[in-house]
């Protein structure tokens, strides 16, 4: 049976999820007025968590751990923009590279869950949610615009009447290096965004998009190849504005 969908979230199920687990992280000391910077909210709840934070993190951080052996690292040079972590399971990992700027949310709801940052990603307000088991990959120098979402599951189990097998697995999700999501984009579980690609604002992403591609809709379709971008705002020649 294919092409079912619920209402909030259309279902891929064509990649599996990564479920395999970090290696447990050392205990975390929880001594001391000074760990982590001083604009650092940090609530463990849970057993030999690690929490690694780089000492020049600019702007406020909140970080909820009810669960063990979890890793949360933050490299250097990043900025919160009142960034929350909410993680809720054991053997979980959020990786953040360096030089990123973070708003939004980060949030883990089962057990080995694991999201990576890459270098120099902006996020002006993403919610990442993994309500089950996988990988969200997200590359190097991407660009999330405002109310971005993406989750590795559709939640809830959805059934064939007749055997009883579950249609909509999750799925792992991989966003290629210097990627642009417009605002509002949802990204759908088991699916791959390539390099340089952008992805048009509200559009609905259900199925891979191939690097270099601009893609728009719900659900999103390629209508353009062979684009990249820019951060600046470049004049019609493609060169630097002079005004």
């Amino acid at each position: 049976m294919t092409g079912v969908q619920t209402c909030a979230l259309p279902i891929s199920g064509r990649k599996p999820a990564s479920v395999a687990a970090p290696a447990a992280a050392p205990a975390a000391d929880t001594a001391g007025p000074n760990r982590w910077p001083s604009q650092v909210t940090v609530r463990d709840q849970g057993q030999r968590n690690r929490i690694d934070i780089a000492e020049d993190l600019q702007g406020p951080l909140s970080i909820v751990i009810h669960g063990d052996d979890n890793l949360v690292r933050i490299g250097p040079g990043c900025r919160s923009q009142n960034l929350r972590i909410d993680v809720r399971g054991h053997h979980c990992e959020i990786v953040v590279g360096e030089r990123c700027v973070l708003a939004g949310e980060f949030t883990q709801r089962d057990p080995r869950t694991r999201l990576q940052v890459g270098d120099q990603t902006t996020m002006m307000g993403s919610k990442i949610t993994m309500h089950e088991a996988g990988l969200i990959r997200i590359g190097t120098d991407c660009m999330f615009a405002g109310e971005v979402r993406m989750d590795t599951s559709d939640m809830h189990s959805i059934l064939d009447a007749d055997t009883g097998a579950r249609l909509n697995p999750p799925g792992d999700i991989e966003i290629g290096d210097h990627v642009w999501l417009g605002f509002g984009t949802y990204v759908l579980k088991g699916v791959s965004i390539g390099a340089n690609s952008v992805i048009g604002a509200c559009a609905v992403v259900a199925q891979d998009i191939p690097e270099g591609s601009l893609a728009v809709g719900m659900p999103a379709r390629v209508v353009r190849e062979r684009v990249t971008w820019d951060r600046r705002r470049l004049g019609p020649d493609g060169q630097p504005r002079r005004d």
